[in-house]
């Protein structure tokens, strides 16, 4: 399997994580000794399950990382034209690849097990899209001070996770609908256009579990979208704030003792 990992975001000298690292590249915010991505890619590059590993938007220049199956591809704007970035180098180099992980560069507590124990949790992988969503219970447990935000289902609250397994075909078959659906992340009334009012209305009143909401977004989408409620809340601790950088720098200063120690 494959992965891309987006790393094309920057930050503006007014962003507290800019004020606090003095970087611009959000991605290459120096955590324990090496750019924030590289954490990602050490992940990845050490894991048996992935072959090549694409970088959209940054430089070889950018990072000193000796993955031989390690590749570089300018980003191209939005989000989504950027995973298409992405996805355009990849099927040069692979051309018959099925599905992908897609990743964002700031989760950099993920390791190689967790990177197999996701696929794992994707089960069949038969599904178009899979979405990592942490329980709360799960996040607290693991990082009582991350402060995430919690979206409310029937059954429990989910905080969502940064990495995907896509299906190459069906990706390429929604294009302009990601793009919609990316344009609304922060227009509610466009989103409740792509998914209809009845579906707000039973999201508010707690009628529906994560996975049941899955299911009719996906089914709006004309995609076999699922929820994968991981119990790695590692894939939902993404590096935004500078209290979670704070966190996320001990973490891995203190996988860095004890490695050295062993």
């Amino acid at each position: 399997m494959d992965a891309i990992i987006t790393a094309g975001g920057t930050m503006k000298p007014k962003d507290p994580l800019f004020a606090l690292t003095g970087v611009a590249k959000k991605a290459l915010i120096p955590l324990a000794g090496q750019p924030m991505i590289c954490w990602v890619i050490d992940a990845l590059a050490q894991s048996p399950i992935i072959d090549h590993v694409i970088v959209v938007g940054l430089e070889p220049q950018d990072l000193n990382h000796l993955y031989p199956q390690l590749h570089f591809t300018k980003a191209r704007g939005g989000i989504v034209d950027n995973v298409f970035a992405g996805l355009d180098y990849l099927q040069k180099i692979s051309p018959h690849v099925k599905n992908f992980l897609l990743l964002s560069s700031d989760i950099p507590l993920i390791t190689p097990d967790i990177v197999e124990g996701f696929v794992k949790e994707c089960g069949s992988q038969e599904a178009e899209v899979y979405y990592t969503m942490v329980e709360e219970k799960t996040m607290e447990r693991r990082f009582p001070a991350s402060r995430r935000t919690y979206i409310p289902f029937k059954g429990g609250r989910y905080t969502g996770g940064d990495i995907f397994m896509v299906n190459v075909s069906s990706v390429r078959g929604n294009i302009e609908l990601a793009k919609a659906a990316t344009g609304a992340r922060k227009n509610y009334l466009q989103q409740i256009r792509l998914i209809g009012w009845s579906f707000i209305i039973r999201f508010l009143l707690r009628r529906l579990t994560v996975h049941e909401a899955a299911i009719e977004v996906s089914a709006k989408a004309n995609l076999d979208g699922r929820v994968v409620a991981t119990q790695y809340a590692e894939l939902g601790m993404d590096l935004d704030k500078p209290h979670q950088y704070e966190i996320i720098k001990a973490y891995l200063e203190s996988r860095q003792s004890q490695t050295i120690r062993e």
